[in-house]
C-alpha cells in the first residue's frame, strides 16, 4: 500500500482540479481483470484567521464619482453571508445602472500572484 498524506484539499475549478481515488484492481487468471475508481473527497480542516479586520476601499472618477465600500471582515467561510455598505461620497453623474459582484478567481502554480 502506498499511504501518502494529503497535502491539498478536493477541489473542482474551471481550470484546476485536486482529485484523489482509490483505486481497486482484480487480477483474475485467465479473465481480463477488473479495475475500479471511486473518488474520495478530502477536506483539510483550518483554523479561522486570528486577525479578520474589515476591508475599506475607494474607488472613483475624479471629480465626478467617488464611491466607498465597506465590508465586516477579510476572510469568508463558503457558508457565510457578505454583509457591507456602500456610500456614495460624491456623484456628479447620472448613475442609470450598477452591479456589484464577487468574482471568483483562480490560481495555479508557484507563488503569490499580486
Amino acid at each position: 500500500t502506498n499511504e501518502l498524506p494529503p497535502s491539498k484539499q478536493s477541489y473542482h475549478g474551471r481550470n484546476v482540479s485536486v482529485k484523489y481515488f482509490v483505486l481497486v484492481s482484480v487480477q483474475r487468471q485467465w479473465l481480463p481483470p477488473i479495475t475500479q475508481e471511486h473518488e474520495v473527497l478530502v477536506q483539510i480542516p483550518g483554523i479561522e484567521p486570528p486577525i479578520n479586520e474589515p476591508i475599506k476601499m475607494e474607488v472613483g472618477i475624479e471629480d465626478c464619482l467617488h464611491i466607498e465600500f465597506e465590508y465586516e471582515k477579510r476572510c469568508y467561510h463558503l457558508h457565510d453571508v457578505i454583509v457591507g455598505k456602500i456610500n456614495f461620497l460624491l456623484v456628479r453623474i447620472k448613475i442609470k445602472h450598477m452591479e456589484l459582484a464577487v468574482i471568483r478567481r483562480e490560481t495555479s502554480g508557484e507563488g503569490v500572484a499580486h
